[in-house]
């Protein structure tokens, strides 16, 4: 690692979100650097001290008593629904939808509100739970974690676990390793010349990632089973990196490169034999 990588990585490794083989080659440079030492112990005391001023009392404030029954109330207004039962049958109710069990759980007074969130916190929560639990927008969470991974595969000198152009040989590492077999092509003759493959994990599952070049610029290309019929490819832009997602056949696939918009547009055409 250079230490451009080391000071890349700080802020992962005060978080804990470094992979083992990472950690150590972090190890090993700060064993060596006494410039990139200097800068982790800043970075370490920085975090420290902001992690201890988020814990200050001072932030913190109790709610009303009567905060519970006022969101309870806000909510219902907010959804249509009609008010809640009195205390006596209440428990006799239904249950209602998951996020108004979410909601019930968060703001019971038996629990003193006692997730650390003040009166104000507490309430925009509240009336947040059901379209945040209702409609997430999986697709933006995904492009986010696949970027994330890209970032980390390239600072962390980590681009491949199988070296190779050659689509016999890449496609068979993966057995064994996942619970499926994605589907390995040859790209060198439109200018995507393979360079091998490696796993990663998104959305807490391991997943097949294959590697192609385009110039001196890497393409990714992420394949995982996805439910849904096939899709067109759609082009999105995270943190300057170009994605294109589409689904065909049972697989989703997700593309990414730091190069411009037409190279991954043009990936995808190659990818899908167009």
């Amino acid at each position: 690692m250079s230490c451009d990588d080391i000071r890349a990585l700080l802020a992962a490794r005060a978080d804990g979100e470094l992979g083992a083989a990472d950690s150590l080659r972090m190890d090993a440079h700060l064993a060596t650097c006494s410039a990139c030492t200097d800068a982790a112990v800043q970075h370490d005391a920085t975090v420290h001290a902001l992690r201890q001023g988020l814990r200050a009392p001072g932030l913190y404030a109790k709610a009303p008593a009567d905060l519970a029954a006022r969101v309870r109330l806000a909510v219902q207004a907010e959804a249509g629904m009609r008010p809640a039962l009195p205390s006596a049958t209440r428990g006799r109710s239904a249950a209602g939808s998951p996020w108004q069990r979410l909601l019930g759980w968060l703001i019971t007074p038996s629990r003193g509100l006692g997730l650390g969130l003040g009166a104000g916190a507490l309430a925009a929560v509240a009336l947040g739970v059901g379209v945040f639990v209702g409609r997430p927008d999986t697709v933006a969470l995904t492009a986010h974690d696949i970027t994330a991974s890209h970032v980390r595969a390239l600072l962390g000198a980590r681009e491949t676990d199988v070296l190779s152009s050659d689509r016999h040989t890449v496609k068979p590492w993966f057995n064994g390793r996942i619970d499926y077999a994605p589907p390995v092509t040859d790209l060198a003759a439109r200018g995507f010349p393979l360079i091998g493959g490696r796993l990663d994990y998104i959305d807490g599952r391991p997943v097949a990632v294959l590697v192609y070049r385009s110039a001196q610029h890497p393409v990714d290309l992420y394949v995982r089973p996805e439910a849904g019929g096939d899709t067109d490819p759609a082009l999105r832009t995270e943190r300057g990196y170009q994605l294109m997602h589409w689904r065909s056949a049972g697989m989703g696939y997700w593309a990414i490169t730091d190069a411009s918009a037409d190279v991954v547009q043009a990936f995808e055409r190659a990818v899908r034999g167009n």
